[in-house]
C-alpha cells in the first residue's frame, strides 16, 4: 500500500510539473508599459482580458535601423490587431537605434527579457515568435540561428545578415518577406537567408517566382515542402524597402498565419491554449554579418 502511495505521489508531482507553465502563470501581472533592464529599455504589452493561469503567445516586434521601440508599438507590425488580445507582445529598444549584436549584446538583452516575462507572466514556452523590419529582421534571423530552441518561428522583412548567425544549424519555422526592387538591403540578401533554412529544415527544390517591380500590393508566395513542423515560406512582392504595404497589410495576415496554422501541419500535438490549474512553482561562432546599410531605414508603416 505504501508503494502504491508513493507512486501516485510521484505521478501527481510529475503530472503537475508537465502543465505548471512558466513560474508567472498564476501571479498578478505586471503593467503594460515601458520597461527598463539594466540601461536597457523595451515595451511590454499585456492582454487587455489577461488571466493569469492561462498561457499566452509570446511576440517580439524588432524595429528598423533610425526607428525604436515606440515605432513597433502599439500595432506590431499590424499583428496585435490580428492576436486579439490573446498574445503577450514586446518591443525591444535597440542601442544606437539599431541591432548590431555587437559581442551578443542583443541577444543577451532578449535573455534577459525572457527571463522577466517568464517570471511574471504565463508564458506558452511552446509558442515564442519575431519579427522585424530591415535591421529588425536582422534581428529576428540572429535569434533564429542562436535560439531556434527557443523561438518557434520568425518572419523577416526585408532583412539580411546583419546581428551575426551564432549556430544557424538547428530547424525553425522560416517566413522571409522582400522587395524585388529593395534598394537598401537587395532581394538577394533575402534569398540568402531563406536559402539557410532550406537546407536546414530538408526543404525540397522548388522554383520560386517572384513578381516585376511595380506596387508592394503583388505579391507571390512560395511554400516549401519541409520536415514536418519546420516549413519555409518565400514572399517576393514588387516593391522596394518596405515593412508595411499599401493598402491592406497582407504581410501581417501572412505571418499570423504561417505563425499559427503552417507551422502546425502535420504535427502530431500542434499547441494548444492552456489554462492552468495547478499551483505555480516559486519563484559558438558567428558569421561575419553583412554591413549596415546606410541610411535611416524608416518603414512605410501601417498598424
Amino acid at each position: 500500500m505504501h508503494s502504491v502511495t508513493v507512486l501516485f505521489i510521484f505521478l501527481a508531482a510529475a503530472f503537475q510539473g508537465a502543465i505548471a507553465g512558466t513560474a508567472g502563470c498564476g501571479r498578478t501581472p505586471p503593467s503594460s508599459g515601458t520597461k527598463s533592464i539594466g540601461n536597457r529599455q523595451y515595451i511590454l504589452q499585456v492582454p487587455a482580458n489577461y488571466e493569469p493561469n492561462k498561457e499566452y503567445k509570446l511576440i517580439f516586434g524588432f524595429h528598423w535601423l533610425g526607428g525604436n521601440m515606440n515605432n513597433v508599438a502599439p500595432g506590431y507590425y499590424g499583428l496585435r490587431d490580428l492576436a486579439r488580445e490573446s498574445a503577450i507582445f514586446v518591443a525591444p529598444n535597440g542601442i544606437d537605434n539599431g541591432w548590431a549584436n555587437t559581442n551578443n549584446r542583443d541577444t543577451t538583452f532578449v535573455d534577459q527579457i525572457l527571463t522577466e516575462l517568464q517570471n511574471n507572466l504565463c508564458v506558452d514556452e511552446k509558442q515564442i515568435f519575431a519579427t522585424g523590419f530591415s535591421y529588425g529582421g536582422g534581428m529576428s534571423y540572429s535569434l533564429a540561428c542562436s535560439h531556434a530552441n527557443v523561438f518557434r518561428a520568425v518572419s523577416v522583412i526585408a532583412g539580411a545578415q546583419l546581428s551575426g548567425c551564432s549556430g544557424g544549424e538547428t530547424k525553425i519555422p522560416y517566413l522571409g518577406i522582400h522587395g524585388v526592387q529593395d534598394s537598401v538591403l537587395n532581394v538577394s540578401q533575402g534569398r540568402g537567408l531563406r536559402d539557410r533554412y532550406l537546407r536546414v529544415n530538408g526543404c525540397q527544390s522548388k522554383n520560386a517566382p517572384e513578381p516585376p517591380r511595380g506596387a508592394d500590393s503583388n505579391y507571390m508566395k512560395t511554400e516549401y515542402s519541409c520536415n514536418a513542423g519546420y516549413p519555409v515560406w518565400w514572399i517576393a512582392h514588387g516593391g522596394d524597402h518596405i515593412g508595411s504595404p499599401s493598402g491592406q497589410n497582407w504581410m501581417a495576415t501572412q505571418t499570423w498565419d504561417f505563425w499559427t496554422r503552417a507551422i502546425n501541419e502535420g504535427v502530431s500535438n500542434p499547441p494548444t491554449t492552456t489554462t492552468i490549474t495547478t499551483s505555480p512553482p516559486a519563484t559558438t561562432t558567428s558569421n561575419t554579418p553583412a554591413p549596415t546599410p546606410s541610411g535611416n531605414c524608416a518603414a512605410r508603416y501601417g498598424t
